[in-house]
């Protein structure tokens, strides 16, 4: 049933090279680096060069009942006779010598928020390190403020997506420096379009051994080819934010057969580590189909390093199915567009799982 629905969707095999199957672990490893650059000239845009910022850290007052130490990090970058600072909140458990750290990235600055229930977190041991994404840089077609107005080609160099990512990995840089976190086990976290910027962040970025990718939909974990009408297709998307992504990537709209990629090639670039991709049963925009059958494809990476990939059933999936056992996850849950408690339950559940291996 699942190759049924692929065959609708006409997803070319792009784990082979010039008609030749990618076959090894090794062969595969060779072939990331064009893919990484492949994805970056043809859509998101490259990341800015990396500028070591100047770190301010502030004590915060509140403690949540006194189980939780809390840092401000002011970031400070500096170039082309230009500086921006963007703060984000470090909250780790008292009670743990080293803590695994969740970087989240944030539609709301406050702490705790909707999105973010903070003292849960906590209480499973975890720390939290997150920021607020238009800290960075406005979600807008605006490249003159923030971070943005420190580099230049915004637009045609690379889009927001790209900037909002590349500040996730100074989190990740600075996290290294911290004695009291635990740099094997940093997880990242994003939903919307932002988890389409988490999903970016650890395709480029290694460091990160979870990957939590919450309803990201179009340009995220859903694949671009096959859509209905109810799906966010590239037309869509871009014509409401063309600014998420390099000038260039707008050749694709109403020909996304032409892509020399689809979404979950990006995916696979989080192999061998853990990617959770959650949907949600009413977000039809988010093409939950799409997302799971990503989940499926980009399996084949994770099997060249010998490990499990997607782990489900011949069908495609109904409200509430879960399927966590392998190292790419997919699960789909009853209501809409949210980040909610019962996501970041299950992405602390598969994050349990990793630190008993």
């Amino acid at each position: 049933m699942i190759k049924t629905e692929l065959e609708k969707r006409n997803v070319p095999d792009f784990f082979e090279i010039d008609g030749k199957k990618i076959d090894s672990a090794n062969a595969w490893k060779q072939y990331r680096p064009y893919l990484k650059d492949l994805f970056l000239s043809e859509e998101y845009g490259f990341l800015p060069p990396k500028i070591e910022p100047s770190i301010k850290i502030e004590d915060g007052e509140l403690n949540f009942a006194d189980k939780v130490t809390w840092q401000t990090i002011s970031f400070t970058f500096e170039n082309q006779g230009k500086s921006h600072t963007v703060k984000a909140e470090l909250l780790l458990p008292k009670d743990k010598a080293k803590a695994p750290v969740f970087i989240s990235i944030g539609f709301k600055a406050e702490i705790p928020n909707k999105y973010l229930p903070l003292e849960e977190i906590i209480d499973n041991g975890y720390g939290v390190f997150h920021f607020y994404y238009e800290d960075v840089t406005s979600d807008d077609g605006d490249f003159e403020n923030g971070l943005a107005s420190l580099f230049d080609g915004g637009g045609k160099k690379w889009g927001k997506i790209s900037l909002w990512s590349y500040f996730a990995s100074r989190l990740m840089d600075y996290l290294e420096t911290r004695d009291e976190v635990d740099k094997n086990n940093v997880a990242i976290i994003g939903h919307s379009r932002l988890g389409k910027t988490a999903l970016l962040t650890s395709a480029l970025d290694e460091r990160f051994v979870l990957t939590c990718v919450n309803e990201s939909g179009s340009c995220g974990a859903s694949l671009s080819r096959g859509k209905t009408d109810e799906n966010e297709t590239i037309v869509k998307i871009t014509d409401t934010f063309p600014f998420w992504f390099k000038e260039s990537y707008l050749k694709y709209r109403d020909n996304e057969n032409a892509l020399p990629f689809d979404q979950h090639m990006l995916v696979s670039l989080v192999a061998p580590r853990t990617v959770v991709i959650g949907g949600a049963y009413k977000d039809v925009w988010a093409d939950n189909e799409g997302q799971f059958l990503s989940a499926y494809l980009s399996s084949y990476a994770w099997e060249l390093y010998g490990k499990s990939g997607l782990i489900c059933e011949n069908k495609m999936p109904v409200c509430g199915d879960k399927y966590l056992d392998g190292d790419v996850c997919f699960y789909l849950r009853g209501g809409s567009h949210f980040l909610s408690r019962d996501d970041w339950q299950v992405y602390i559940s598969k994050f349990n799982e990793l630190l008993k291996r």
